[in-house]
């Protein structure tokens, strides 16, 4: 997902004194697969602090967020407020997936929680749900071996479906682009500018061509 964007970057003059750091979320590529970890928000933003600790990264810090990475992004900053060490000065939250309490509340009649939470129930015996995940790859990094582990559960229902995130985002204190593609099937972009309009001080949306992932667009 980073690695053409810390690519294209990494060329521009612009970035010659910044350090461009990439990292997999819990659960995820190289980082620790436990199922003991609950992945909601508690467990992702200890796991951000603690790798920015370890990095001994003092300056101040432009945090990226793709997807369910843009809620934990925005979390992180609301609930490390009063740390001066770990200063966020800008969010760029890209494609977050941030749904309404009224949408949540429907969510069992609707396609999105099919499409996802029963993904994870329903893999291991029925393989047909292997061929929606592949359809679901054409248009974004989700990958299909995802949804038999206990993160991708546990962070649907903790993450991506908290009843808080909209909130949350409402209460962003510190520059913030929401950026969005025009269309990408898993993000609502209604909500996004809602969000934006509630907080005009910090939030600012904008819409590109382009899907779910870090496209051309939205680099």
């Amino acid at each position: 997902t980073w690695s053409t964007t810390i690519s294209q970057l990494s060329k521009n003059p612009e970035f010659k004194q910044t350090r461009l750091v990439a990292l997999d979320l819990l659960g995820f590529g190289k980082s620790l697969h436990a199922n003991w970890l609950d992945y909601d928000y508690h467990d992702y933003n200890q796991a951000l602090a603690n790798t920015i600790k370890k990095l001994k990264i003092t300056t101040p810090i432009v945090l990226v967020g793709h997807s369910m990475g843009a809620l934990i992004a925005a979390e992180y900053v609301n609930a490390n407020s009063s740390s001066a060490k770990h200063q966020i000065i800008r969010l760029i939250l890209v494609s977050p997936p941030v749904l309404m309490p009224d949408e949540l509340a429907r969510l069992p009649d609707q396609v999105y929680i099919k499409s996802y939470s029963s993904l994870h129930r329903l893999a291991a015996d029925v393989p047909a749900m292997e061929v929606v995940a592949k359809i679901v790859q054409r248009f974004s990094s989700f990958r299909s071996d995802y949804i038999k582990t206990a993160a991708f559960a546990k962070s649907m229902e903790q993450v991506i479906l908290n009843h808080q995130n909209f909130a949350t985002f409402t209460k962003i204190h510190v520059p913030t682009l929401l950026l969005h593609g025009h269309f990408d099937p898993l993000v609502m972009g209604s909500n996004l500018r809602l969000a934006a309009k509630r907080n005009p001080t910090y939030l600012r949306y904008q819409s590109v061509i382009g899907h779910h992932d870090i496209s051309v667009g939205k680099r």
